[in-house]
């Protein structure tokens, strides 16, 4: 009997990567978990410390099983608060916070506080809770192009100078958007018009809201 090796299939992550710092040279970039399916997505992402986005305990499993070390995941938290202490055992310190119940969960971990984002549909939870709250997250509807990037990081840092006046100075930004066909295809030509997209609004929201530069993280929203 003989023993088929099964290819595994080619990505171009390095170059999708490359594309997007060409325009924003500092942005941290990530892949949902669902892509370390692939050994050799999983391999790269290993290699080059890659952030992972997971969201759920067959999420966390998938993250596990591939060896990404727990400080380069984000947990995009769910309703089932148990996978926010298993993530917080496990050693993640990134946390995407939907709900008034997930920073509860988050405020009553006994190791030193959590790395949070706050969803832009979520609560205006100002830090009060032992949690250090380091930026806003948003979802971005892509359809219409890269325009809707802009758009979605101009709205984050309007709410990033309100917080502001309220005390809470925000550093960091993470849009999420599209398919993770995108950047596993390689397609820096959309990557490009993205990246593009969400520096022009850093630089007119910034202007706008005198706010300074926030260091970006970008990612597909799911495979």
């Amino acid at each position: 009997m003989t023993i088929v090796d099964v290819p595994i299939a080619p990505h171009r992550l390095s170059t999708s990567v490359h594309a997007v710092r060409r325009i924003l040279p500092m942005a941290g970039c990530a892949v949902p978990a669902a892509a370390l399916r692939n050994p050799g997505v999983a391999a790269w992402v290993r290699a080059h410390g890659l952030a992972v986005a997971a969201c759920g305990d067959e999420e966390l499993d998938l993250v596990e099983s591939s060896g990404v070390q727990p400080v380069h995941v984000i947990l995009r938290c769910d309703p089932v608060t148990p996978t926010i202490r298993r993530a917080a055992a496990l050693g993640v310190v990134r946390f995407v916070v939907s709900t008034e119940r997930h920073v509860d969960v988050l405020s009553r971990w006994e190791d030193p506080p959590r790395q949070v984002l706050l969803d832009d549909q979520g609560p205006a939870v100002l830090g009060e809770r032992r949690l250090d709250v380091v930026g806003m997250h948003c979802d971005v509807d892509d359809s219409q192009g890269a325009v809707e990037w802009g758009v979605a990081a101009e709205r984050l840092l309007s709410r990033m100078a309100l917080m502001k006046t309220c005390g809470l100075q925000l550093t960091r930004i993470s849009l999420a958007g599209g398919s993770a066909g995108r950047w596993l295809a390689g397609g820096a030509e959309e990557l490009k018009a993205i990246a593009s997209a969400v520096d022009d609004a850093l630089d007119a929201g910034c202007a706008r809201w005198r706010l300074p530069r926030p260091a970006v993280v970008l990612a597909p929203l799911g495979m």
